[in-house]
Parts: C-alpha cells; structure tokens; sequence
C-alpha cells in the first residue's frame, strides 16, 4: 500500500516517466521555433518598456532617442545569433554551455556558469510571470492591487501545470507564440505603412507629459547622454536572453538537432530586432509615454493619481495602431498567454542543467536524472520555489527583476564565446589542411566579434546596473558557485576516504561478531529478532532488556526462563526510563573492550498498516538506528513485523 507521500506525489507529479521517454521529447522546427524561441519572442513585451522608462528619466525629449537605442540592441542582437549559429553544434556536441565551460576554461569557470545558469532560468520564470500578470492586470484592471499576490499564484499553478504535463505545454505552447506573432507583425508592419502617410493615431499616454527625474540640460549632452543612452541599452538589452534557450534546447529538435537550432536561433534573433526597431520607432511616432515611477507623469497638468495604472508600450502602441477594439484585445491576451508559455524552456532546462551538474559532483546525487522522472520533477520544483521567491521578494516589479536578469545572462554567453574561442584556436593550431583551416579561422572571426559585442553589452550593464539591483545577482552566483565547489570537494573527498587501494581490503574480516538483540517485551516479534540474529552464528549472542519498570522486567526474566530460551539476558537499568542511552553506552563498552571487533544490535519493529497508527508506536528501532548511526564498528539491524499480515515466523520446535 503506498504510503501518503507516495500518493501526494503520485498526485502532484502524475505517474512515474522515463527519463529516456523525457529525452525522446523531440519537436519539428515549427513547434521549437515558439517554444524554445518564446522566451525571446516574450521579450518584447517589456523590452520597449524599459528602454523608454530609462529614456524617461530625462524627459520627453529624450525619447526620440529610443529607435537609435533599439538599433544598437538589434546590431548586438545579430552579432550574438551570428556566434551561436557557428557555435551552436560544438556547444551541443559538449553537453550545452556549462558542460562547454567545464571542459574548456576549467572547474572553476564551469561553476561559475553553472550557478549562473541556474539562476537565470529562475529569473527566467519570474520575469516572464511578473510581466504576464501585468498584462492581466492591463485587461482585467479590477486586479490592479493584487498583482504581486496573483503573480506568485500563477508561479505555482505553472509548476504544477508542468510537472503534470511537459507534452502538453509542448504542444500548447505555440498557439499563443504564432498568435502574438502573426498580430505583432501586422501591428508593426501597418502601424509603419500609416506613419508615413500620415494616418497614425495617438497612444493613450500622448498627451502626457514627463517630469525629468534629472536635469534634462545634464542629460542630453556630453557625458550625461552616452550614460542615460547606456542605461537605456542594458534595460533592453534583455532581448538578447532567448539565445541561451535556444542553444541549451539542442537535444530536444529533431535531427539534423544543431542545424535546426541554428535555424530556429536565426530566425527568433531576426524577430525579435525588426519586432524592437518596430515597437520603439511607432511608440515614438505615437507619443507612448511610460515612466519608471508614475510621480513623473503628469495628465492634464496635474500628477497621476495614486495607483495610476500604465498601459505596456506594446499594447499603447497596438491601440494607437487599430484603435481599442479586438485587435488590440487579441494582442494583449496572445501576449499575456506568450508570457504564461515562455517559461516553459526554462522547466525543461532547469532540470537538465542540474542533473549534468549533479553528475559531475556540483549538486547533490538526488538531482542525478537516472531512470525515472524524479529528478526532473525535483528540479522542477526546485526551480518554481525560487521563482516564486525572486518574484514575492521584488513585489512582481519587472524593471527591477531585469536589473538581475540581463548580467547573469550576458556572462554566462561570454563565458561560453569564450570557451568555444579556445578550444577553436587549439583546433586550428592542429590543422594543417588548406580549405577546413580556413572554415575554422572564418568561424573564429565570427565568434570573436560575437565574443567582442557580448563583452561590450556585459560592461555596458555592470557600470550601469551594478548599483540599481544587479549586484544581487553578483552575490547570489558567487554564493551557488561556492556551494557547487564545496559539493564537489565533499564528493571528492569521500571518493578518496572510500576507494579501495590494496587487494588486502576486501579480504581483511573482523576480530568476532558480538549480537545484542533488544527485547521491549518479550512478544513474538522479539521471538523473530531472536531467531534471525541466531541464524547468523555471532560469537557472542545477549538479548538487551531495558529496565524501565520493575515489574515488568520481573515478568520478562519469569517468561524467559519458563520458555528455556538458550541466550543469555541483559538487564540494563533506564532509572530516568531513556531507552537509547543505556543501550548506546553498553554497545560502546563492547567496543572499547574489543575495537576490532563488529558489534550487531537487532530491534524488532512493527509496520503498521496506516499512516495515522504510526504515532501511537514509540518506533524504537529508528530512534535507536539514528542513535548508532555515527559509531563506528556498530550495524542496527531492524527485524519488520507485518501487524495485520501473516508473518513467516521463525519459531522454536
């Protein structure tokens, strides 16, 4: 019968897959391309929020500047796919980035973007679900003051969702993706044809008007410009995180896998810049105004009012496109349902990640995928846990989370570039042949350039996000990567402790076998102990009997001898009637007395058949097990009896 965990389990997770039926999970082009690519693709639903919010900072003015940011974003953008087009097979060939890092840059390194990595799938979530939910809130503004709370909410029913059905987000998944991006399309490419002839109309935020939160004169020249405009690149610099996802997805596209990805990367990257550049250049055209803190705003001359809700610049600009009306409502759900289906590559890695770093010493054992769905479900907890963590500590605010999510991102990639660089130039310095030398020295340049952008954009967010929040995820990458070395020293160091050295080892047996054998009440489970522990011909044999009341150890002793049982007895005395203590200093005694000698302790043990009837046993044996457990040269062996079953006794003739 299972037990209540097993059931709640077998409840929340579904019933037991094969890992080898997870990693069978392969998907076409066409379904990849939404799912894998949609955390790229979900991107640009707050992307332009954050540019223009940085860009807000200044003033109105300084939002003409917004196109020209999300210009560099999308030449940065073309430099990454570019690198990971060419790289993307060596990295899969590898095991994915953290095995790619491990291998080539050393231990060190690859902690360090694991740890990276994991924490980015986390933000990953939260990012994804906080933006989701502002959506919501943009489309059902009754629950504008529980945004936090519904956010967190979502986190876990998105767990659940995918623990029960990853086959089904899969098939899901790209119904909202090629929704939001047929509408996206239509939106940019009609909302462009009407700004050149002039048939635009405003966004519901033109006729606000912007209180800079510094002087407008310092921050549109000189030095005060290149760092709003730096600000503004590493706020929408999170376009850039869907290349990871599709790079780490390799195994689950159908073969040729490396020459899909490739292609599914290209195609997603090419999306989500002419999306950028769109978005931005109509938000512009349009007069879409966000700010980062609504006291900015001001409508009719006067200060927004407390809890003023901010329409997305997507669905601003969407409105100003086709006015309110069901094209706008179609884009807004399609891309709240984009946000709730993009975490779904983030479920599948997570897991995936974790077990190559299990298996090689960085994480603990039990995340290993081995045969069964466990650990995939594990991981998948794991990372729901703290994604609803990340996201009830930063209140659901996505401009804060960003702050996080693009440094982890952006170092993890220029780890990878240079990983890939590395062990490129080796290959080339053994390549002596005319024609693939050159291939390699042309992938070379790519990945250089590629490596070069990355840098640029990681330096870029340091200097400009370190102190707005990013420095969380500084400390936190730090303090997993130092858990994962400690882990792998721990692995280590017992690997040395318990390795076999010699031939001897596995001969050398003990001096004698002392058995105690502990008798609560002299009941046929003890009978059964008895008998077992006989079976094994000990050198010596007691039985342990715990005085704890007189009268009954009188009773044990008159039953003992009128049943002529052939093994000597014990009596321990438990005058403050603890019944480990005794029992735990009169088998280290038998220890001192003869160190090189295995002292055996059997308790017998009822098994009941509820789970409630547990609480009204003492369970005996597994307190005194985890008493013994530390002492060396001591086995607790623990004899089951089956109450409400039929027992095979082992009975005296």
């Amino acid at each position: 019968m299972q037990s209540l965990t097993a059931r709640a389990r077998r409840v929340l997770l579904g019933a037991p897959e094969e890992t080898r039926n997870l990693r069978e999970l392969t998907l076409p082009k066409r379904s990849a391309l939404p799912v894998f690519g949609s955390d790229g693709l979900s991107a640009l639903a707050y992307a332009p929020d954050e540019i223009i919010m940085v860009l807000a900072l200044s003033g109105t003015a300084a939002l003409a500047l917004s196109p020209w940011v999300g210009l560099a974003i999308a030449v940065t953008l073309f430099l990454v796919v570019g690198t990971y087009r060419y790289n993307i097979t060596e990295v899969a060939r590898s095991g994915g980035d953290f095995a790619v890092v491990t291998e080539r840059l050393g231990p060190a390194a690859g902690s360090a973007v694991g740890a990276s990595l994991l924490f980015d799938f986390v933000l990953m979530v939260a990012v994804s679900i906080s933006s989701a939910s502002t959506y919501l809130v943009t489309l059902l503004p009754v629950l504008q003051g529980h945004r936090p709370l519904l956010a967190v909410g979502l986190v876990v029913l998105l767990t659940v969702a995918y623990l029960r059905g990853l086959r089904l987000a899969g098939r899901a998944a790209p119904v909202p993706a090629w929704a939001f991006a047929v509408l996206l399309a239509l939106t940019v490419g009609v909302g462009v044809v009407q700004s050149w002839v002039g048939a635009l109309g405003p966004a519901p935020s033109a006729g606000y008007e912007l209180v800079p939160a510094t002087p407008a004169e310092d921050a549109l020249v000189g030095f005060g410009l290149a760092l709003l405009l730096a600000r503004a690149f590493s706020s929408g610099a999170v376009t850039l995180t869907g290349v990871e996802s599709v790079s780490n997805a390799v195994p689950f596209f159908r073969p040729p896998r490396s020459r899909n990805a490739a292609t599914t990367l290209m195609i997603t990257g090419s999306i989500s810049a002419v999306a950028l550049l769109g978005v931005l250049y109509l938000a512009r055209e349009s007069g879409a105004v966000v700010a980062m803190d609504p006291e900015q705003l001001r409508i009719d001359g006067s200060p927004a009012p407390e809890g003023f809700l901010q329409m997305p610049v997507l669905g601003q600009v969407v409105v100003a496109v086709f006015g309110r009306g069901v094209v706008s409502e179609l884009l807004l759900i399609s891309t709240a349902l984009l946000l709730l289906v993009a975490p779904v590559a983030a479920y599948i890695g997570f897991p995936i990640l974790a077990s190559s770093m299990a298996d090689r010493g960085y994480l603990p054992v039990q995340l290993r995928a081995g045969e069964n769905r466990s650990a995939y479900a594990s991981g998948a907890l794991m990372l729901g846990a703290g994604a609803a963590a990340v996201t009830a500590a930063f209140g659901a605010d996505v401009n804060d989370l960003i702050q996080l999510y693009v440094l982890g991102v952006l170092f993890s990639m220029s780890l990878t570039q240079g990983a890939v660089l590395r062990s490129r130039h080796r290959q080339i310095r053994r390549t002596t042949d005319r024609f693939p030398r050159r291939r390699l020295l042309r992938a070379q340049a790519v990945t250089a350039a590629g490596l070069a952008a990355t840098l640029l954009a990681l330096v870029v967010v340091l200097i400009t996000k370190l102190g707005q929040g990013a420095w969380v995820t500084v400390l936190v990458v730090a303090a997993l990567s130092l858990a994962a070395n400690a882990t792998k020293r721990h692995y280590r160091r017992i690997d040395e402790e318990l390795a076999v050295t010699g031939r001897h080892q596995y001969k050398a047996l003990p001096a004698r076998v002392h058995a105690m054998v502990v008798i609560p009440r002299l009941r046929r489970p003890a009978l059964r102990a008895l008998s077992y522990a006989r079976a094994t011909r000990p050198s010596t044999l007691e039985a342990l009997v715990l005085n704890v009341d007189d009268a009954q150890t009188r009773e044990i002793r008159s039953r003992w001898d009128a049943y002529e049982i052939p093994v000597p007895m014990t009596v321990l005395e438990a005058p403050y009637r603890d019944r480990i203590r005794p029992i735990l200093e009169h088998v280290r005694a038998a220890r001192t007395r003869s160190p090189r000698d295995v002292v055996i302790v059997y308790v017998p043990e009822y098994i009941v058949e509820r789970w409630w009837q547990r609480i009204l046993h003492r369970r005996l044996g597994r307190r005194l097990s985890r008493a013994l457990a530390e002492e060396p040269g001591v086995v607790t062996a623990l004899v089951p009896w089956r109450l409400g079953r039929e027992n095979d006794d082992l009975e005296e003739s």
